[in-house]
């Protein structure tokens, strides 16, 4: 079995060579359990300091690109094009993928094939130091566009075959995950969620996720409606306060 990391890379100097250290580690574990991890890394040409880093760690990568993209969901998509995995994921540059939960999917895989792999998350701050541990439990589509639109993507896995069939990342700045998992839902993927930390997620003001941005609830929102969701849902009044309080902010 064959795993593939896609990293997408702009400017992240702080972060990298931590999110590239974990990596080499996985790689390392991952043969340990029989399993092998391609490292597929997409930068959008940044900075020479994440230049130089990329640079020391040139032994780790299937595949290097430097090159301009339209975003991140971009840099994933042209990454998606070279996985040779069973399954694949994509790995932010701030972000660490769990030693022990990695090992904890590579022993589901080896017995059953789901669609969409998933775990519990540990956040993290600047230091790398814990704030929380949250799950986003067992989602439906129903629950996703109606309730509650939280997700777990870092650490998760999605199997190659099948989304070879729903298509690429679209186009959002923000939510493109959170589309994707929908879409999975929606052509009626088989989603299994172990109850165990898979990743440790940076939350940090200058992150995207730390920023107070309302787009990223805006695109929520459209995308909720899109797949199913009303204005009179929870999670549609939800997103309605929110965005007008980031706005009022702002």
């Amino acid at each position: 079995m064959r795993l593939s990391i896609i990293i997408p890379s702009y400017n992240q100097f702080q972060f990298i060579e931590a999110t590239l250290q974990n990596v080499a580690e996985l790689k390392e574990l991952a043969i340990e359990n029989g399993v092998e991890i391609e490292v597929i890394l997409f930068d959008n040409q940044s900075n020479q300091a994440v230049q130089d880093i990329l640079k020391k760690y040139t032994h780790l990568f299937d595949v290097l690109k430097i090159e301009p993209d339209k975003g991140q969901y971009d840099a994933i998509n042209k990454g998606i094009a070279h996985v040779t995995g069973d399954y694949w994921t994509w790995l932010n540059t701030d972000d660490l993928i769990d030693k022990n939960g990695i090992v904890e999917i590579i022993n589901y895989l080896k017995t059953s094939q789901p669609d969409y792999i998933y775990g519990d998350i540990e956040t993290i701050d600047e230091k790398g130091q814990t704030l929380s541990i949250n799950t986003s439990g067992d989602f439906s589509l129903y629950t996703l566009t109606h309730q509650d639109a939280s997700i777990s993507q870092p650490g998760s896995f999605f199997k190659t075959t099948f989304t070879k069939k729903i298509g690429l990342l679209s186009a959002y700045k923000f939510a493109f995950d959170y589309e994707y998992i929908l879409r999975i839902l929606k052509n009626n993927g088989k989603v299994v969620k172990l109850n165990c930390v898979v990743a440790q997620f940076r939350y940090y003001t200058q992150s995207k996720s730390g920023s107070r941005n309302p787009q990223f609830l805006i695109e929520q929102q459209q995308i909720a409606k899109m797949y199913g969701g009303n204005r009179f849902s929870k999670l549609n009044i939800l997103l309605t306060l929110r965005i007008i309080k980031r706005k009022l902010l702002s």
